[in-house]
């Protein structure tokens, strides 16, 4: 068997080989650019066949013009495919369909005057060149995993040098038999090329599966992060709930007992929250919460943790403070909150109360002891608006004309 036989073989049983791995792949992922280049290698199989068969079938008027078909179509078929693979949603339509007159017509202008003894042209050579050298710029492109994409890339940059060489070959001499022995196993870099498109496209996908494994993984543990954060976060306001507290509450007290470290707790009221629900309505009452909850939040260290204890009271931990400096903190939420948007003339304020948990003492009565000030503030504030309201009333009435 002639040396150039002998390497279409080997190229045509490696093409068979790719052919066969787009398959499988086409059953595995129903990607469409898998069905193209299912398409490519299987025109690319049956003209390396015709080449092989060729010196018992040149007097076949038809064989050229057949051959150089088959072999164009091959590289229509894998830049469709390349296309496809960039891009899965590329639109599609019967005008592609027109992709057959230029085959047709380079086919045909590439037989004229050909030796059937040469196989195929120098022109087909260049044209399968410069398709391999598009499918090597489109994959250095495409988006994706580095490897996998070089190694097309690569593959496809050499198997243009390669169609080159032959081109040119075809050019100084007229037939295969006529070459030199080594031009003539050019098909068996062919082979090896092949391979290399088949483990490049094997390590693409890998490590496109890999990279869709790590997002996946990334998205369940924002969604896990999420769910947990929905179990410990009033859906309201956004600050913790009672039900964390919990959870804060026992760490806190192991460390006060532990360490000895001071603990103050602060209970905020939102006074004169009851009549903004009900003279401004509940969406309004809810934006006041929202705007207490982010006031308290802003005026507090990292470290303090601000809870939703119900309805319009709110639970303030302060690690690590003492009774002085919760005495301060207190004064200083209940004199310093802004004017809250939508509650003209009624003037929501707020009640602290503020206690110091002792280490010798039970959490719940640090918590009574806050509470039982909280109320005190709120009655002071409520009798001094009443005392405003009558003075007010008094003075109008004594600028009331007779």
């Amino acid at each position: 068997m002639p040396a150039y036989q002998f390497s279409l073989l080997i190229q045509a049983a490696a093409t068979a080989l790719l052919f066969l791995l787009f398959v499988f792949l086409f059953q595995r992922f129903r990607r469409k650019a898998f069905s193209e280049w299912i398409a490519s290698w299987a025109c690319l199989l049956i003209g390396l066949s015709l080449l092989f068969a060729l010196p018992a079938l040149r007097q076949n008027p038809f064989l050229i013009p057949l051959l150089h078909g088959l072999l164009l179509a091959h590289i229509v078929f894998l830049l469709r495919g390349v296309r496809r693979f960039r891009n899965e949603k590329a639109a599609t339509g019967p005008l592609e369909l027109l992709w057959f007159i230029p085959v047709v017509v380079a086919a045909w202008w590439t037989s004229v005057g050909t030796d059937p003894a040469s196989g195929h042209a120098a022109p087909v050579a260049i044209l399968l060149g410069a398709g391999y050298l598009t499918a090597a710029v489109f994959f250095a492109a495409t988006p994706g995993p580095p490897a996998g994409r070089v190694l097309l890339s690569l593959s496809f940059l050499l198997w243009a040098a390669e169609r080159g060489l032959v081109a040119a070959s075809y050019l100084r001499f007229r037939s295969p038999a006529q070459m030199p022995e080594l031009l003539q196993y050019t098909n068996l870099g062919a082979m090896f090329l092949e391979m290399m498109i088949a483990v490049g496209i094997i390590i693409f996908l890998f490590e496109a599966g890999q990279a869709r494994l790590s997002t996946e993984m990334r998205q369940l543990q924002n969604s896990d992060q999420q769910l947990r954060e929905m179990g410990i976060r009033d859906a309201l306001t956004g600050l913790y709930n009672r039900h964390h507290f919990n959870d804060v509450i026992r760490r806190e007290l192991s460390n006060v007992r532990r360490y000895g470290s001071p603990l103050s707790v602060l209970i905020v009221d939102v006074d004169r929250f009851k009549q903004i629900n009900d003279i401004k309505g509940h969406a309004i009452g809810d934006e006041v919460l929202k705007f207490v909850a982010n006031y308290l939040s802003t005026c507090l260290r990292e470290s303090d943790y601000v809870f939703r204890w119900g309805g319009d009271e709110f639970l303030i931990l302060l690690p690590r403070t003492d009774e002085s400096a919760v005495m301060q903190k207190a004064e200083d939420l209940a004199r310093h909150l802004p004017s809250i948007p939508g509650t003209e003339q009624l003037e929501p304020g707020l009640s602290v109360g503020w206690a110091t948990h002792q280490a010798d003492s039970e959490f719940p009565r640090t918590l009574s002891q806050a509470d039982a000030r909280m109320y005190e503030m709120k009655l002071r504030g409520k009798k001094e608006r009443e005392e405003r309201e009558r003075d007010l009333g008094r003075l109008s009435g004594g600028n009331r004309p007779p």
